[in-house]
């Protein structure tokens, strides 16, 4: 017989069961609890709603911030806001501030006063420039119409503000290029733009990037093409939702240059310009005033080709583009007999901006531009607007 020894020294080690002891069913001491919670919210959240004043507590300012960036935060954070009372009681707890009403009858008096202060000091206030004369059918003209003389008002003072502007004369300072170069390179961007069927805008800001890089720093007779591809991919990607690749545009260039000379180039235009590359163009000012007057299509078209054609004349920096494009308007309501032409230049906004004298000054040498361009090799916008689809203005405009 086998002598029976311990099993511990022979069986495997067993786990010890710890025996967890079961709950109590309180489900009903639960529901009880519950429903006091609910009750006390409720309390809470009454007393909260007929309180007028709240406290707000605030730990850190940087959780207010939520995913901004650390830098885009510190910016925010270092920001020193200089409020004024004007008569409001303004708490500031951690850098929020909210104003507290006392009395909202007081509040709104005040409230109308300031208003009626900033208009009077405003220089931007309503003012009619433009007399509307919209058919009754076209619905779309009217609703259109309904805020011209804001449009119109802000950007000549948008146009006042401009720092980087094209300078008058800057072909000074200019060794290696002249005019004439320029004619040629804003002609073969005009034939560019209406090859990628661009909006007229771009266009228009193209010119006026070329002649603000122009009016600081000199370029090589090499790279003047450069330039040109380099700020209608700037003007592209500032107006335009579908724009030509880099390849496109060197494709277009013959491959004279590469790539990597247009990524710098283009870099290095912002950054002279310092990123200052939106102002308000004689495109959108004509656009204004034929909205104004009611031009049909073949007026419109008619006055857009004396706008392109002032584009290639360097002497048309000597005009602002609201004394262009009222100029340009000018020669259209004078051309078709538009009876109330004289209504450019007697409203006072325009004659503060654009007097007389200058208008028909401008006037005459644009009608001499276009007379001149018809004998010239520089012949893309007349071969642009001799086409149907913009109503063969030029052919038109040649016979009369």
């Amino acid at each position: 017989m086998i002598q029976e020894t311990n099993g511990n020294n022979y069986s495997p080690p067993r786990k010890q069961h710890i025996q967890k002891i079961c709950p109590k069913n309180d489900s009903g001491k639960l529901q009880k609890m519950n429903n006091k919670q609910k009750e006390c919210q409720k309390n809470n959240n009454i007393q909260e709603n007929q309180d007028s004043k709240m406290d707000i507590e605030v730990t850190n300012s940087n959780n207010l911030i939520g995913s901004l960036s650390t830098q885009a935060s510190n910016n925010i954070n270092s920001i020193n806001f200089s409020i004024e009372s004007n008569n409001l009681n303004i708490c500031n707890t951690n850098n929020i501030f909210f104003p507290v009403i006392q009395n909202e009858t007081q509040y709104t008096n005040q409230v109308q006063t300031q208003t009626q202060i900033l208009l009077s000091n405003n220089e931007l206030k309503e003012k009619e420039i433009f007399k509307f004369n919209f058919e009754q059918k076209e619905e779309s003209l009217s609703f259109l119409g309904e805020y011209l003389n804001e449009l119109y008002s802000n950007l000549l003072n948008d146009e006042k503000e401009i720092f980087y502007k094209p300078k008058i004369g800057y072909m000074n300072i200019q060794n290696d290029i002249n005019e004439q170069m320029r004619a040629i390179l804003i002609d073969w961007l005009i034939e560019v733009h209406y090859r990628f069927r661009l909006k007229s805008e771009t266009l228009f800001q193209t010119v006026w990037i070329i002649d603000a890089y122009l009016s600081i720093l000199p370029i090589a007779r090499a790279k003047l093409q450069l330039l040109g591809i380099a700020s209608l991919l700037i003007s592209c990607k500032s107006q335009e939702i579908y724009y030509p690749q880099l390849n496109e545009l060197i494709d277009i260039t013959d491959g004279a240059y590469a790539k990597d000379e247009l990524i710098k180039m283009e870099s290095h235009v912002l950054k002279v310009l310092n990123f200052n590359i939106l102002s308000p163009t004689a495109n959108d000012f004509y656009n204004i005033i034929a909205k104004a007057f009611n031009f049909d299509k073949k007026q419109y078209y008619f006055g857009k080709y004396f706008l392109e054609s002032s584009l290639i004349d360097y002497q048309m920096i000597n005009f602002s583009s609201s004394v262009i494009a009222v100029s340009c308007a000018y020669i259209v309501m004078k051309f078709f007999g538009i009876n109330n032409y004289k209504y450019l230049y007697s409203c006072n906004v325009i004659k503060e901006n654009c007097p007389e004298k200058v208008i028909k000054y401008a006037t005459r040498e644009i009608c001499f531009l276009v007379k001149n361009l018809t004998h010239s090799t520089l012949k893309a916008v007349r071969d642009k607007y001799s086409l149907p689809q913009f109503l063969n203005v030029s052919q038109y405009c040649e016979q009369k």
